[in-house]
């Protein structure tokens, strides 16, 4: 665990001392995760919060999956290339401890900009707190662990840094759609097959267990969403475990 900690904090200083990327990062993530649901609540003729509520939960996807697996993807593949990966393991640090502290001090991140993201909706709309608080911010922490898990991965399958951030859009999109970023009106027009398929991304298994914080109900019902998630951590566990390169691609 400390070694853990230890490359954490190197990647969030890293992380934190450009100026540049913290303030992309950040208005990027403000202007989707709090922009479109902000337009949705002003043009709405009377109050609906299910409609704000969905395009948050969407919105809020598209922001977890940029911070975490795109920019996850970028920075492992950019460190390998660079030889600080190889470098980091000859100090002695075990795999693990450096997977595991790039991808903490990446949910960490994610985690920041989402309560950034979610307070501004707080204080701007009539969108009320989550009714079950704890269960929003685990389920904020949990997805974006293991959309990150899913940025190792895509480190692995492309070859250059450059790739990486493009390598994700599909996914990323996917991720917006399946979690109803684009409003009731694009979902409803998709094929059955198409949902169902879509809802079974980490986005999708979200937007189950962050409905059900906001509107309160029986943690019975959990089973499926926690099960989804688990999957896709194993399968991104195993991936990694098998397929992850510590040299740069020549």
């Amino acid at each position: 665990m400390r070694e853990v900690l230890a490359v954490a904090r190197l990647g969030g200083r890293l992380f934190w001392g450009d100026g540049r990327a913290v303030g992309g990062i950040a208005l990027l993530s403000v202007f989707l995760g709090a922009g479109l649901p902000l337009l949705i609540a002003a043009s709405l003729r009377s109050r609906d919060m299910e409609v704000v509520l969905g395009m948050h939960l969407g919105m809020l996807a598209m922001v977890l999956t940029i911070v975490a697996t795109t920019q996850t993807a970028v920075a492992l593949s950019t460190r390998r290339e660079l030889l600080v990966l190889k470098r980091l393991r000859a100090s002695g640090l075990r795999g693990r401890a450096i997977i595991g502290g790039e991808l903490v001090n990446i949910v960490t991140q994610a985690t920041l900009l989402s309560a950034l993201v979610s307070v501004i909706l707080y204080i701007c709309t009539y969108l009320p707190p989550p009714k079950l608080p704890v269960l929003f911010a685990a389920c904020v922490v949990a997805v974006a662990g293991v959309l990150a898990l899913i940025g190792v991965v895509f480190s692995i399958v492309t070859r250059r840094p450059d790739l990486n951030a493009p390598a994700t859009i599909p996914f990323m999109l996917a991720s917006v759609v399946g979690a109803g970023g684009y409003g009731p009106f694009v979902t409803g027009l998709l094929p059955g097959w198409v949902q169902w398929t879509l809802d079974l991304l980490p986005t999708g298994a979200m937007v189950e267990i962050a409905g059900l914080a906001y509107r309160g109900g029986e943690l019975t019902t959990l089973t499926a969403p926690v099960l989804n998630l688990t999957l896709w951590a194993l399968l991104a566990l195993v991936t990694i475990r098998f397929r992850f390169r510590w040299d740069p691609r020549r």
